[in-house]
């Protein structure tokens, strides 16, 4: 498994420690939480990069290159991909409304006097280059937690109830991060204009 880049499975953190060679950082990465039946489900990420390399490696694969099934799945695990504006949105406006991902990576990079943040090829490639993440699956078991027999529906339920387990894709995500300028961003990623009291702004495209 030396000198592999990427996202890789292990079984045990044996085959992480003969993989590796200098600083080492671990953290956990919640996947499930089944509360009636108190089970956890979750990765433990080893890696030579610090946790915010991995939602920026991610997000740039996805941007440049394609997520194979396993990197989709911890991808939309990762809490920013609903707390990041630039994440969310980029993935709303290509889901949702197909924007390219060319003109996305674009706007990213010049819609950076908004608060946008993009990654660039260069970037990503130096993270794919450099960055190893290896993934071990555990599962944990909690006190179980005594079953409700009545429903309070909360203002913002939509519909039934969710899965413990988030769904690949962002349009079943609920709940997403709440800014002021999310439409202006939003419409700047997808339209690659800003409305504004006093008329539209209209950046044009890059060939």
């Amino acid at each position: 498994m030396r000198n592999l880049r990427g996202i890789k499975l292990v079984s045990t953190q044996s085959e992480v420690f003969t993989s590796f060679r200098g600083p080492l950082f671990h953290y956990p990465i919640m996947r499930s939480i089944d509360r009636n039946n108190g089970v956890i489900r979750r990765w433990v990420c080893f890696s030579n990069g610090k946790r915010p390399t991995l939602p920026q490696y991610l997000f740039g694969k996805w941007l440049w290159d394609e997520l194979n099934s396993l990197e989709n799945l911890i991808f939309y695990s990762l809490p920013e991909v609903t707390k990041e504006p630039s994440i969310y949105l980029s993935l709303k406006s290509r889901k949702t409304f197909g924007v390219p991902k060319k003109l996305l990576r674009e706007r990213l990079i010049r819609g950076e006097f908004l608060g946008l943040k993009g990654i660039t090829r260069q970037q990503y490639l130096t993270l794919k280059g450099r960055v190893d993440y290896f993934f071990k699956e555990e599962t944990i078991s909690t006190r179980k937690t005594v079953k409700y027999s009545g429903y309070t529906k909360h203002y913002k339920d939509k519909g039934s109830l969710r899965k413990t387990e988030r769904d690949y894709y962002i349009s079943e995500v609920v709940d997403p991060f709440v800014g002021v300028n999310e439409e202006i961003l939003l419409e700047f990623l997808t339209v690659g204009t800003i409305s504004l009291s006093y008329g539209r702004i209209i950046f044009p495209e890059e060939d």
